[in-house]
């Protein structure tokens, strides 16, 4: 079973710009329940940042948290993918690099995500599938 990352990616991302102050960028994630934001600088990928990251930030001075943006705590060059990659492809980048987000690019657009989580939950459906269990749609 060929199982590709356009299979298993989130189209859902959630996108800040390199400017963006990091406290924003915070309540922007909180807001849209995501663990990661891609950042943009004129509408191109230039870093990501986790909540890793904002966590970080937020152990230094309440008056340094506060003046930080996004470029100063993002993670470059950012790892990514393309969606015609296999599950097999994306785990193997993924242990390489040690990252848990990889956006998914196709030719110079973001299309999707792919987590960790989107991994275990595509290992699970094969698990639950190979055992015989009918597969659960999302």
């Amino acid at each position: 079973m060929n199982v590709i990352v356009r299979d298993f990616m989130t189209s859902f991302i959630v996108t800040a710009d390199a400017d963006t102050l990091v406290v924003d960028a915070a309540k922007l994630m909180a807001a849209e329940d995501v663990g990661s934001l891609l950042v943009t600088k004129a509408d191109v990928l230039a870093g990501m940042i986790t909540r890793r990251e904002v966590i970080g930030a937020q152990l230094l001075s309440d008056k340094a948290y506060h003046s930080l943006c996004v470029k100063d705590i993002m993670t470059t060059p950012v790892v990514t993918i393309g969606p015609e990659a296999d599950l097999g492809q994306t785990i193997a980048l993924m242990n390489q690099t040690g990252v848990r987000h990889v956006p998914v690019i196709e030719g110079n657009d973001i299309i999707g995500l792919v987590a960790s989580t989107d991994i275990i939950r595509v290992l699970a459906t094969m698990k639950l599938i190979a055992d015989g269990a009918p597969a659960i749609e999302d």
